[in-house]
């Protein structure tokens, strides 16, 4: 069964999902791998090259629309990780039902960067449902100690997913998640 918060027509607004995450951890890849080349895409040459080697960056918003079959389509938009950006991230968040933070899990600062991020789209009017997307190749032990991390930080239980952000099935498979985790919400009283 279709959830109505999943469905486009031209009288509802299609759902959004939002990519957020840290400079360089993969949110335009994981888009790119969705959509290919029909995305919208904000990178420039990258001039803070002391905060990240990375040769271009995302300076605006970027989207794509992905097509789940039977009529229903989500529209996914990526976040500038950087926090001089943080006004459009808060504005992509506020408009979307669901938000993917992306982290590398082995980083020193992966839960704090996350429970940053969880805690800036819990404060949306309408905060979005949040999974976290383990961006990076990373032990089971060490996905258990940042989703322990996280918890201890008060941010309750939020799903951890391995995922490699360059390939489609992966980013999908997370996808999937996500929207079937939607519909449960939807159904709830």
């Amino acid at each position: 069964m279709t959830s109505p918060a999943m469905t486009y027509s031209s009288i509802s607004p299609m759902p959004r999902i939002a990519f957020m995450g840290p400079m360089g951890v993969g949110k335009t890849t994981a888009i790119r791998a969705l959509c290919g080349d029909d995305m919208v895409a904000s990178d420039v040459p990258n001039l803070d090259r002391q905060s990240h080697a990375k040769e271009f960056t995302t300076v605006g918003a970027e989207f794509g629309q992905i097509d789940l079959g039977d009529g229903e389509f989500v529209q996914v938009c990526g976040c500038p990780g950087q926090d001089r950006f943080d006004f459009l991230r808060q504005w992509v968040v506020s408009a979307s039902v669901g938000v993917f933070v992306m982290v590398d899990v082995n980083a020193a600062d992966a839960v704090h960067a996350a429970g940053a991020l969880l805690a800036e789209a819990a404060a949306a009017e309408t905060p979005p449902l949040a999974l976290v997307l383990s961006a990076r190749p990373a032990s089971t032990a060490a996905t258990q100690a940042f989703a322990d991390g996280l918890q201890a930080a008060g941010h309750g239980v939020v799903p951890v997913l391995q995922v490699d952000v360059r390939k489609r099935a992966d980013v999908l498979q997370a996808l999937s998640v996500l929207v079937s985790m939607l519909s449960l919400r939807s159904e709830s009283p």
